[in-house]
């Protein structure tokens, strides 16, 4: 019975990852502007790069350098529309 609860308590927190995901296709500049060092700058250059196929052009397209690109990551999705 322990593990249940175990189990039920380690669910939300994944789930709550996967609702703050940020698609970068899509996102306004305020939105962008929540995630880690997203400011301004880097939020103009995201929506004027558009569209993206995958998260990974921010850096290949240098829209953003990579220790900003390593926080954020697992919170961004292109989606294709």
């Amino acid at each position: 019975m322990v593990e249940e609860r175990a189990a039920s308590v380690s669910e939300p927190p994944a789930r709550a990852a996967r609702d703050m995901s940020l698609d970068i296709n899509t996102a306004q500049i305020p939105r962008l502007k929540s995630l880690t060092g997203i400011g301004d700058h880097y939020a103009k250059k995201i929506v004027e790069g558009r569209p993206y196929h995958h998260r990974e052009e921010l850096l290949t397209r240098e829209i953003l350098p990579e220790f900003i690109y390593g926080r954020i990551m697992d919170r961004l999705v292109a989606s294709q529309s």
